[in-house]
């Protein structure tokens, strides 16, 4: 928390929670009033709120902040008519650019500073990955996108496996 030692706590968290509950109330009783996606959107957006402004400075609130957000801005999408047919590969490019988004907005401060501060970019490459490949699929066809992928799979390991054993011969050279 960004206050003095002997200060007292802000109640805007409290507050912030408070409309969150009356917010998930109003979706529990009256679905059709507001998209699932546009609560999750809401939620998402006050723990990002509530981690910017400096209420509540932990990882959690940073990551379900972007997790929520992405994850409910593709949801919404996807019960959208002219995206209905996308909706897979659209979750999981929102729940990818989420990831992204927690990687760029933890790498400033003390969230993201150690060793392994670029874990976000695994799920979020994986996660972006296989939404275009499911976007591709739709377009192009099962058949024909896998037989031009998986050929690339062993190319790639084995342009990888080279480029590490050449690194290994010159520290080794060096030496």
């Amino acid at each position: 928390m960004n206050q003095k030692k002997n200060s007292v706590p802000s109640p805007a968290p409290v507050l912030v929670m408070v409309v969150l509950a009356l917010l998930a109330m109003i979706q529990l009783f009256f679905p059709e009033l507001i998209s699932p996606g546009i609560t999750l959107v809401a939620v998402g957006v006050a723990f990002l709120g509530l981690y910017m402004m400096g209420w509540v400075r932990d990882a959690l609130n940073l990551i379900l902040g972007w997790m929520l957000t992405g994850f409910g801005l593709s949801f919404w999408a996807s019960t959208q008519p002219a995206w209905e047919g996308w909706a897979t590969p659209l979750i999981l490019a929102g729940l990818g650019f989420g990831f992204v988004a927690i990687y760029f907005t933890g790498s400033g401060g003390e969230l993201l500073e150690a060793p392994g501060k670029h874990w976000p970019l695994v799920p979020a490459l994986m996660l972006l990955i296989v939404a275009t490949l499911l976007i591709l699929e739709g377009m192009f066809g099962r058949q024909r996108l896998w037989s031009l992928v998986i050929p690339l799979i062993p190319a790639v390991s084995a342009m990888w496996f080279i480029a590490g054993w050449r690194r290994a011969v010159a520290a080794a050279q060096k030496a």
